[in-house]
């Protein structure tokens, strides 16, 4: 059995199979609904239930209150149709966003260092691949399984893509990656869906705040890659966050970045830091919270954990005013 969900208001309609969540259909059939999290936690697939039933699974309270759920506010990423529905989607601009498809991408080098590998893969070359910074591509592996990660580099830079990958315990793909048995090396073949997801840069002159923590770094990386190629010199302050100083993989090149932008700061940020550490020091979203009391004309793009994002979710709306539709984030839920 399947369901047809239908967009207002242009019509624009797809399937969804039984027991399948309406952002997984849609992603199945290239269309790119506004999302990030993907595990009901960050409230980005946020939609509004115009016609038909769902059944909303598991989420964060942070994400979909109880009051918006009786209001008819679904998580595109948990809610499963238990007939056809109309949704209202938030800022779906469908037609407006780079075309999600599936191709081949070969390995052109795995640079390791600490606990992250940094690949980078060689795209076909025609049609060219287009992306928009703070996007993410899906590797399709064996028995339908898929991990997600984001873009690292420019839009600028379509011939390839540059993936940061952290080493995690009993992980399907960091498996592959690292150790004496890796599979994943230079010229492997690897099937990748995308571009997909809807952490970008919004237009304006807003001053920015963007938080990373671990590999979150990733895609503010390529968002300030783009920001210093098209000049913008609107306000910007980077924070990433980390335990230790050598999890900050790529420190110098972050600092070098955030230089190429008229108007910018950096402030690097560890929870356990050695004596020796003379920066900034605890979790990212207090630090911003004191530098930062009043961020009413403010946007704040975050990355990284679930934790970082629902604590800093909360913490800069509560107390330092920020306007809850101008808190963008991508969490990474590291998946076994």
């Amino acid at each position: 059995m399947s369901y047809t969900i239908t967009l207002a208001p242009d019509n624009a309609a797809f399937t969804a199979e039984a027991g399948e969540p309406v952002l997984n259909a849609a992603k199945r059939q290239g269309l790119n609904l506004p999302h990030s999290c993907q595990s009901g936690i960050c409230g980005q697939c946020k939609a509004e239930l115009v016609g038909g039933e769902v059944a909303q699974g598991a989420h964060a309270e942070l994400a979909l209150s109880a009051e918006e759920a009786a209001q008819g506010k679904i998580l595109m990423c948990c809610a499963v149709p238990q007939s056809d529905i109309v949704l209202k989607v938030p800022g779906y601009n469908g037609a407006a966003m780079p075309p999600v498809k599936t191709f081949p991408a070969r390995v052109a080098s795995v640079v390791y260092g600490h606990d992250v590998a940094v690949l980078t893969l060689a795209l076909p070359k025609a049609p060219p691949f287009a992306f928009l910074a703070g996007q993410y591509i899906d590797i399709l592996l064996k028995n339908g399984q898929v991990r997600s990660y984001s873009i690292a580099n420019s839009p600028s830079q379509p011939e390839t893509l540059e993936l940061h990958i952290r080493k995690r315990e009993g992980g399907l793909f960091s498996g592959m990656l690292f150790g004496e048995d890796a599979l994943v090396k230079e010229k492997a073949i690897l099937r990748v869906r995308g571009p997909l997801g809807t952490f970008t840069l919004q237009e304006g002159g807003k001053p920015v705040i963007l938080m990373a923590t671990g590999t979150g770094f990733a895609p503010i990386r390529s968002i300030l890659q783009q920001m210093a190629e098209n000049g913008d010199a609107r306000a910007v302050h980077l924070y990433w966050g980390a335990r230790h100083e050598a999890d900050l993989y790529r420190l110098q090149e972050a600092a070098d970045l955030v230089a190429q932008l008229p108007n910018a700061r950096f402030t690097p940020v560890l929870s356990r830091s050695d004596a020796g550490w003379q920066g900034a020091q605890g979790y990212i979203q207090a630090r911003v919270a004191a530098d930062y009391p009043d961020l009413s004309g403010h946007e704040v793009y975050a990355c990284g954990s679930s934790a970082m994002i629902e604590g800093a979710r909360q913490q800069l709306v509560a107390q330092c005013g920020l306007p809850a539709g101008a808190f963008f984030s991508d969490a990474f839920s590291p998946a076994a």
